[in-house]
């Protein structure tokens, strides 16, 4: 765990770096989304769903010197990563340019913009204080809900989304570890996802919403 959260919170985030980052990674996605044997697989939810997204926007974030810093660079993370993934799908697979440009523009471009304030939020996260931890709680709670949707999943269509299920939950407990010092702060960042998690399924199943419901 020590080494793992040495080399998390001591990257030299360089310019240079995010804008690599961001083009291995969206041609690492685009690549997977087009082999047919991943179909249905964890190895296709980075194309589809935001999980490693979240992953990735953490260690970019608590990496930079401040929170313009970290808005700036992780708004330009997503905004190279994301197109370049369609655009691998366009030329090497059967995606059409223009239903590549309308799941952009309406699924991965609203993300993008989402980032400038989150990034500026997200950067605290690494405050070691109470604020600190409540924030990345609640940056938790993102994985924490995707997580939920995975177990259903799992339930469902047996053993479908197994790894991204798994994945979520430990990086909740990962990422807490690694960024927050103090033992308080790591509960309070691990607590208050699932706490969050119950409330929204508390709330969604009295609104009689059918699959949490049956679910559970």
């Amino acid at each position: 765990m020590e080494k793992i959260k040495e080399k998390i919170n001591n990257i030299n985030m360089t310019w240079k770096k995010v804008i690599i980052f961001a083009i291995i990674i969206g041609i690492y996605t685009g690549i997977v989304m087009l082999l047919p044997f991943l179909n249905k697989t964890s190895f296709q939810d980075i194309g589809i769903s935001y999980e490693m997204w979240v992953l990735f926007a953490v260690i970019i974030v608590v990496n930079c010197k401040n929170g313009i810093d970290a808005m700036i660079k992780c708004f330009v993370f997503f905004l190279i990563s994301q197109p370049i993934i369609y655009i691998v799908e366009i030329l090497f697979g059967n995606l059409s340019f223009e239903m590549g440009l309308y799941y952009y523009k309406s699924i991965w471009l609203p993300v993008t913009f989402l980032t400038l304030p989150g990034g500026v939020i997200a950067y605290y996260c690494k405050k070691q204080n109470v604020l600190g931890s409540i924030i990345l709680g609640l940056g938790n709670t993102i994985l924490s809900i995707l997580g939920f949707c995975y177990v259903i999943n799992v339930i469902t269509e047996y053993p479908y989304h197994l790894l991204s299920a798994v994945f979520c939950f430990s990086t909740i407990f990962l990422i807490s570890n690694c960024i927050q010092e103090k033992k308080k702060n790591k509960i309070i960042a691990c607590i208050i996802p699932f706490v969050l998690l119950i409330v929204g399924i508390v709330i969604v199943k009295e609104m009689g919403l059918y699959f949490v419901s049956n679910v559970f």
